[in-house]
């Protein structure tokens, strides 16, 4: 296969537009570590299964996020008050304010990746990869 027939393929521009996000965003929160705390922040004390549920992330790797975050200070798990045997977790103003700065920065990086493209071409892209990616995210199995 030639490159010009991959660059037909939207599934390989989305991954080599992945990658150049990746690139630019890199630092101490990665991209699961913003999930789950944007989850947060919209959420009083949560129970970490129905982080894992919400975010679709396995309960093992949640745990490995949690414990980055809980070490920067952005989130702070506790024991359940009605079952013991559960954590609750919150995000911090820290972590909201992590939150905050990251994703602005985000938004300047789509400004570099995205620079090419109308504001209603932007529009338009958003648009379709969100149906896209809802169709298919109530069948993901992680």
């Amino acid at each position: 296969m030639s490159i010009d027939q991959l660059l037909r393929l939207p599934s390989y521009l989305m991954l080599q537009l992945v990658r150049e996000a990746r690139r630019l965003g890199r630092g101490e929160l990665r991209g699961p570590h913003v999930t789950v705390l944007a989850y947060l922040a919209e959420q009083e004390a949560v129970a970490q299964k129905r982080i894992s549920e919400q975010v679709r992330m396995d309960p093992s790797d949640l745990v490995s996020v949690l414990d980055d975050l809980e070490g920067h200070g952005f989130a702070v798990r506790r024991r359940d008050e009605r079952d013991r045997r559960r954590f609750t977790v919150s995000i911090t103003g820290p972590g909201r304010e992590a939150l905050r700065e990251r994703l602005e920065t985000a938004r300047a990086h789509e400004e570099v990746l995205l620079a090419p493209l109308t504001e209603a071409e932007r529009v338009a892209l958003t648009t379709l990869l969100r149906k896209a990616y809802l169709h298919h995210a109530d069948m993901r199995v992680d």
